[in-house]
């Protein structure tokens, strides 16, 4: 316990570092999950600060046992934070992150960035107010944020913006019901940096780095297991009726929900996808992707020639992968 209260220590301590130097934004949440208390601290870092000095027994993701990260997580823990991360990315060799890379912030501008757990800031604002400080973040596509949920084996891509280039003190601290920690040295241009980190392990990963003696906030990344998905294969139907033909394409019912489901088709012709009785869509090149609520479906594929159907459980959080029969 006195070691994870440590780690968060020195969490909150860059974090009161950083604060000492941006200042003079309202408190825009009138006291909600930020509360300045009193002071004129940025909205962000405010809540960054708050989040990190939290007792351990109330954090999340804290047990006893570990048993948090040991156990499978269904979809619904990494679905807000998958424009995060990557099935592949640059290797990292003997360290912590690959090596930085000057990023070009006119040709990829962020429309906001993320404090914490939902605390947000138009880019232009940021921009703004972080000429002077040491900055990390992880890179979405349209958006950058401190904090993420990841399955394990995912990649990340963190920008790195200082004021002043050099040689980095780059820091990683790994919380479960242990803790460990890793440090490099990289060498930061002067501006925005790029970089990749490697999700190998479950856990919450701390990240920070420190240039020219000023530490940067801290992004953190909680690495879970991610359940596997449910797999099952739809044969051919032993109906002689087929759906009902058309001489234009019909227009798709919108269909959305909490669990995702791929069809696999054994071949590249093109099949259409039916959801208790309504057409959704057309797949093609072997697959077709779409989000349905939990619970029994009927699920039809119609190649123009063959019916595939089954009635399908799907079960809240958990993937589904359909395999079409092949012929």
């Amino acid at each position: 316990m006195s070691s994870c209260k440590n780690v968060l220590f020195i969490a909150a301590f860059v974090a009161c570092l950083i604060m000492g130097i941006v200042c003079g934004q309202d408190d825009y949440l009138e006291g909600g999950y930020v509360s300045s208390g009193g002071t004129n601290l940025d909205e962000g870092l405010s809540g960054m600060l708050q989040w990190l000095n939290q007792p351990v027994p109330n954090l999340p993701w804290y047990t006893t046992s570990g048993s948090f990260y040991n156990q499978p997580h269904s979809d619904s823990a990494f679905s807000t934070f998958r424009q995060y991360y990557m099935t592949s990315g640059t290797p990292v060799s003997g360290g912590i992150i690959s090596n930085p890379a000057k990023f070009d912030i006119t040709k990829k501008t962020p429309s906001s960035v993320y404090y914490g757990v939902g605390v947000g800031l138009p880019y232009s604002q940021y921009a703004a107010m972080s000429t002077r400080t040491n900055n990390l973040w992880i890179q979405g596509p349209t958006n950058w944020t401190q904090y993420v949920v990841s399955p394990v084996g995912a990649w990340l891509q963190l920008i790195a913006n200082t004021p002043v280039g050099g040689s980095a003190g780059f820091y990683e601290v790994i919380q479960t019901d242990t803790t460990s920690s890793k440090y490099k040295t990289y060498q930061f241009n002067q501006g925005y940096n790029t970089m990749d980190f490697y999700a190998d392990q479950v856990g919450r990963h701390m990240l920070y780095y420190v240039v020219n003696n000023q530490p940067s906030n801290v992004v953190i990344v909680d690495v879970l297991y991610e359940v596997a998905p449910s797999v099952v294969t739809v044969p051919k139907s032993t109906e002689i009726s087929s759906p009902p033909s058309y001489t234009t394409p019909p227009v798709p019912t919108p269909i959305s929900g909490d669990v995702p489901v791929t069809i696999n088709y054994p071949d590249s012709r093109s099949f259409d996808v039916y959801v208790d009785g309504n057409y959704i869509g057309t797949g093609s090149g072997g697959s077709f992707s779409f989000s349905a609520p939990s619970g029994m479906h009927d699920i039809r594929v119609w190649d123009g020639i063959f019916p595939y159907e089954n009635g399908i459980l799907l079960e809240k959080g958990i993937p589904k992968i359909i395999n079409v029969e092949a012929v």
